[in-house]
């Protein structure tokens, strides 16, 4: 056996949570292909999804006064991929449920790292629509982009995702270019290097935010409906801010890393010295409880 002298101990942890989790395929497929598409039987434990969609459909209607059709198709088309629903960890334990999956924990901390958090939580729902959808990356940065990857995205079918009903569709590999593309490569449709994703209700979808992809158009009656986490290294500025925002009773029915997930370990701006050790005892606080829970060594971000 070959020793990796510059192996970290975090990787042993790591490649044991993938193993005892049944994902190691999975997790090639990630790194080859910069997707990929975990199924039911490993992503969607109690009926997660399922119980996402109704509550998801609840917070629409209380939103907007609109509950979103799922065989009719009908929604409040608010943006071209339909109804948008942000800012939902805090909605309902149910997120809190989502964000903890062991598979996604397990994905995402593969390409970003324990230090990883949650940027945002939203959930779509997408009716049949034409709008053209162009590939790009959600790394947003401009050309040449890191190898390493800076974030990912998670996505939950809520609903079937396939070529008819408005699935994602991905350039397989396309993360290793690392970079953007160019004006003449950003079409899908007609495009013979972009796929169509195939995942059934209750499938998790995770890639790379190097990965180039999009969105084909529904061509059928009926609603897409899918919640999508961003996930990015701690070092980065986040969409949502979840900095001492998060109910105690929320971190008191989760483990010590949903604190880490939920920004709780980390230092945002300080405006003065005794502002800044506040802040920090405040994060290591939570990295501490984390560290010992795990057995995970985590950089102290600052």
């Amino acid at each position: 056996m070959i020793v990796n002298a510059n192996a970290h101990p975090n990787d042993a942890i790591l490649g044991k949570e993938i193993a005892d989790l049944g994902l190691a395929s999975y997790i090639d497929d990630l790194d080859t292909n910069g997707f990929t598409v975990i199924p039911p039987a490993i992503a969607n434990p109690n009926y997660l999804t399922e119980r996402m969609l109704s509550i998801c459909q609840d917070i629409a209607e209380e939103r907007n006064g609109n509950r979103p059709d799922l065989e009719a198709g009908r929604t409040r088309q608010d943006t071209p991929v339909g109804d948008t629903l942000k800012a939902l960890l805090l909605e309902d334990p149910v997120f809190e449920e989502a964000l903890m999956n062991p598979a996604l924990l397990a994905a995402s901390t593969h390409l970003c790292g324990y230090d990883v958090v949650l940027s945002s939580l939203a959930a779509f729902f997408k009716g049949p629509e034409t709008t053209p959808f162009f590939l790009h990356t959600d790394t947003r940065l401009p050309s040449p982009q890191p190898k390493q990857p800076l974030l990912c995205k998670c996505i939950y079918a809520l609903t079937d995702f396939n070529r008819e009903t408005g699935s994602t569709a991905f350039v397989p590999g396309s993360h290793k270019w690392a970079r953007n593309p160019e004006p003449h490569e950003n079409q899908i449709e007609g495009n013979r290097d972009a796929v169509p994703v195939y995942a059934p209700a209750g499938s998790l979808i995770v890639f790379h935010g190097s990965t180039w992809h999009g969105a084909y158009s529904r061509q059928v009656p009926g609603i897409r409906a899918s919640v999508h986490l961003l996930m990015v290294r701690s070092i980065l500025r986040v969409t949502e801010d979840f900095i001492g925002r998060v109910p105690q009773e929320a971190l008191d029915r989760n483990s010590a890393r949903f604190a880490i997930l939920t920004q709780q370990g980390v230092v945002p701006g300080y405006i003065d010295k005794q502002d800044e050790v506040e802040k920090v005892m405040r994060a290591m606080k939570h990295v501490s409880a984390f560290e010992q829970e795990s057995g995970v060594s985590l950089p102290m971000k600052r």
